[in-house]
């Protein structure tokens, strides 16, 4: 076992390569879009259209903060900053 192929211990950690995502990365995504998802899908129920406040928060999260955190996420990981 090398440390300088598997990182800090032998466990299986090593660090992402440049052409890879980073640890997490995915994760961060696939909840941020299911976020999106279930913001937009509350708008479209009843429940959404009988509770204004809640349709405005929800209208708020899923095209406001929730894709300009998306955005946020690819651009650092592409290295942009």
């Amino acid at each position: 076992m090398n440390t300088k192929d598997y990182g800090q211990h032998a466990s299986g950690y090593r660090k992402p390569e440049a052409t890879e995502p980073s640890q997490g990365f995915m994760s961060r995504l696939v909840f941020w879009i299911l976020v999106c998802a279930a913001c937009v899908c509350w708008m479209l129920t009843h429940m959404g259209c009988a509770h204004p406040i809640g349709n405005g928060l929800a209208a708020l999260m899923g095209f406001g903060f929730v894709p300009l955190r998306l955005i946020a996420l690819v651009l650092s990981e592409a290295g942009i900053e």
